[in-house]
């Protein structure tokens, strides 16, 4: 099973919505995949499903089993664990957890993936939230692969090379290697002689650089719970998530 987590340091970049469509394309070739929210925003989880009984915040606590908390989506071969936003019951809050008990468990993610693993599952995805701290950390100790999401712009740009630094540091840190050689560029209009000029700029790296074009289809299909694949979207768009998929294969 290969684990890959979606991440960057900066919020509104569409990091969400990237998680579900790679998730969906992943999905869609016939693979068994898992995406977890661990976001305490809870965007992949509204992306995807109306109810759940149980959330990721439960299955870290101890309070009940992985298999319990993961839930079939209307996507064929794709299934979540989801974070519950907003609960009146702050102990079984995502959020909670991550001040209280992520610093004294580094590997209860590794140890969700080996169960996860045990599933069944093909790939397993995590949607990270816009922080670098030791429950990020802890993720990262658990996948193979690193897949950064920003647009093209400045300030997009200082959180890539924040989160790039704060990488090495876990790394070198915690003795663990993820591969991180691919960049998402969101939204991507190439009117703008910034955007362009970024875009070029990255290219020049040894990074995969896959570039998702503005598209309205990702908003229309966030309200739909559907992915952008069920939603329809510009065929540069598909294309895009089909060529990120086959990159992480």
């Amino acid at each position: 099973m290969k684990k890959i987590a979606v991440a960057i340091q900066k919020g509104g970049v569409g990091k969400s919505t990237i998680s579900v469509s790679l998730a969906a394309q992943l999905a869609m070739s016939g693979k068994k995949v898992l995406i977890i929210d661990a976001d305490p925003q809870g965007n992949t989880t509204s992306n995807l499903i109306e109810s759940f009984e149980y959330d990721l915040g439960e299955v870290l606590f101890g309070k009940v089993e992985v298999e319990k908390a993961i839930i079939k989506t209307n996507v064929e071969n794709l299934f979540m664990i989801p974070t519950l936003a907003f609960s009146d019951n702050e102990t079984n809050g995502l959020k909670l957890y991550r001040t209280m008990q992520a610093s004294r468990e580094p590997f209860i993610f590794v140890d969700l993936v080996n169960v996860i693993q045990s599933l069944g599952f093909d790939y397993c995805i995590f949607d990270t939230s816009p922080a670098f701290d030791a429950f990020e950390e802890n993720i990262l100790a658990a996948v193979d692969e690193v897949v950064a999401v920003i647009k093209a712009d400045g300030y997009s740009q200082d959180g890539l090379q924040l989160f790039r630094n704060n990488l090495k540091d876990c790394q070198k840190r915690k003795h663990i290697q993820p591969i991180f050689k691919t960049i998402v560029l969101n939204e991507v209009n190439h009117s703008y002689k910034l955007a362009n000029e970024i875009i070029d700029a990255l290219k020049t790296t040894d990074f995969n650089i896959i570039e998702v074009p503005q598209d309205q289809n990702f908003k229309s299909s966030t309200i739909l719970r559907k992915t952008i694949q069920q939603q329809g979207a510009k065929t540069t768009t598909l294309e895009a998530f089909k060529k990120l998929a086959d990159i992480l294969k």
